[in-house]
């Protein structure tokens, strides 16, 4: 399109300059004749061939900038399409999994939970006839209670219940835990705004990601500090984890729970990069990038 809108003035312009250097070069024996001589055909006819050709020459800037516009527009909004489709995408994830979690909760929970009821009956009316069977029943109700342990962890997997207050209290409280239970200080900055509104999208990503790294820092990081920071730049989400610990070898980015991390965030369009040079108090961090849902303005194509 852009080559299209320019080909025109190209060739008036090519067309208007060689118009005025031929009239130039007819005109170059006048040079030392009065000034009367500026009305004659020929000095006209070199006048009119310039200003043709300046004229094309701007004609030609306004339409390149025309163009450029255009393509950038185009750019922009094609660029607000793609963002919109992918939290579209997250949102129905979302919606899936509280429905995947109403129905275990609602059927799978609830059976269990009858199983454990009759199990424990069953158990109370044999205990004095036949104590072994009373014993096997007590270890089949304590697989039960592990079953419905397990499901409940399954659940919270699909949608933290911490999530319901929002994610600034979902990060309080993961955090407000891990210092009681490890005596390490822990600073949450999260933009309020950022934290309640466009961040929900990706509320569930980033608990389970505070969680997972919590989890390694406790289990090695030998940290005394943990700083978190949640804000926006542009139309991207910038989620940061450090700590003051030991630091991370290179060997072990690889292991299971920083691989899930990085198969998250690529699902959710995002990209994980972790700086630390391993050694005492060298320190971990952890940067997490995530598009953000696009606002009305860029939906309708605006900068």
């Amino acid at each position: 399109m852009m080559q299209r809108a320019i080909r025109l003035p190209v060739r008036l312009g090519i067309v208007a300059c060689f118009a005025a250097g031929t009239a130039a070069s007819l005109h170059a024996g006048h040079a030392d004749e009065s000034l009367a001589q500026v009305n004659t055909p020929l000095n006209l006819m070199t006048v009119c061939a310039v200003l043709l050709g300046a004229l094309a020459l701007l004609l030609l800037w306004r339409q390149h900038c025309l163009a450029a516009r255009l393509h950038a527009q185009e750019q922009l909004r094609a660029d607000a399409e793609r963002t919109l489709l992918a939290g579209e995408q997250q949102k129905a994830r979302e919606q899936e999994r509280q429905r995947i979690g109403r129905d275990i909760h609602d059927d799978l929970g609830q059976h269990l939970l009858t199983l454990k009821i009759d199990l424990c009956m069953l158990q109370t009316s044999t205990c004095d006839a036949t104590p072994l069977l009373a014993q096997k029943l007590a270890m089949i109700v304590q697989n039960v209670d592990l079953s419905i342990a397990a499901l409940r962890c399954v659940i919270h997997d699909l949608r933290p219940p911490a999530l319901e207050l929002g994610l600034q209290s979902a990060f309080d409280g993961l955090l407000a835990d891990f210092s009681r239970n490890t005596g390490v200080v822990c600073a949450c900055m999260c933009e309020p705004a950022l934290a309640e509104g466009a961040a929900g999208a990706h509320a569930i990503l980033l608990y389970h990601v505070l969680q997972e790294a919590l989890a390694n820092i406790a289990r090695h990081a030998h940290a005394t500090r943990v700083s978190v920071q949640l804000r926006r730049r542009a139309a991207t989400l910038e989620f940061r984890i450090s700590d003051n610990g030991v630091g991370m070898p290179a060997a072990a980015r690889l292991g299971c729970g920083l691989s899930g991390m990085h198969e998250r965030l690529a699902s959710a369009g995002g990209a994980l990069r972790i700086d630390s040079r391993g050694g005492v108090d060298s320190g971990t961090t952890l940067h997490l990038s995530l598009p953000l849902p696009a606002t009305p303005d860029e939906r309708a194509g605006y900068p």
